[in-house]
């Protein structure tokens, strides 16, 4: 007694269906773009050689069509993530101070070159000044008012990015397709980055106010600050 696969039998109604009225079930289109030759071939297997065409036509017309949406579906990230990369806020030539910017590449995102350099005072400070540079930034940016408008840029980067990554996360849960790209992972990394950025502009003052007495703050100490979020 022969004994019926119903799976093979399914795969193969499901490639009829798809002959007759173009309508990819989302069994048909796993089992195709997830079956290696070998699989295809064993749920070949048994069948007629009119049914062996069928399949070896819609496994092409199939494997075509999603290799088209990839390409489709890659490109559209990218294109997302170029655009949210571009149009960042804390971008704004309003934030390049001439001092800073000058140690770094022309390119560098101002808030972040101005980020490297508070990061550096803080974390290199011994009891006082060791550059003129950094009594400058010190004087300038000692009050939490001082970064309101580089603040509201963040925040708004921050929420452009976090609804660029959603709008990823859903392409690729829905097409399949890794967010690997070298622009979705910078969009990633730029809202980690763009979180701490925050994180530190906020502490600043705090650490000035601290330490304006020449009161020395142990490395440790600031670290412990900065990343507890004291």
């Amino acid at each position: 007694m022969k004994i019926i696969d119903f799976k093979k039998q399914k795969f193969l109604k499901e490639c009829r269906s798809y002959l007759k009225n173009g309508y990819v079930s989302d069994s048909l289109r796993v089992t195709i773009n997830n079956s290696t030759p070998g699989h295809i071939e064993f749920l070949k297997s048994d069948m007629t050689v009119d049914e062996k065409n069928i399949v070896d036509i819609v496994v092409k017309k199939i494997r075509s069509v999603f290799k088209k949406n990839i390409t489709s579906q890659r490109q559209k990230i990218n294109i997302l993530a170029i655009s949210a990369l571009e149009n960042l806020s804390t971008l704004d030539k309003s934030f390049i101070i001439p001092e800073v910017i000058e140690r770094y590449r022309d390119t560098i995102n101002p808030v972040k070159a101005l980020y490297y350099d508070l990061q550096e005072i803080m974390f290199l400070y011994d009891g006082k000044s060791k550059k003129e540079h950094h009594k400058f930034l010190i004087k300038k940016f000692s009050n939490s008012s001082d970064f309101e408008n580089i603040i509201l840029a963040i925040d708004k980067d921050i929420s452009a990015l976090h609804n660029c990554k959603e709008q990823l996360k859903s392409i690729s849960t829905f097409t399949s397709i890794s967010n690997s790209s070298e622009y979705a992972m910078r969009v990633f990394e730029m809202h980690n980055q763009l979180v701490q950025w925050k994180k530190l502009f906020e502490r600043f003052p705090d650490w000035v106010n601290e330490n304006e007495d020449n009161k020395k703050i142990s490395l440790c100490s600031t670290l412990k600050k900065f990343f507890n979020n004291e």
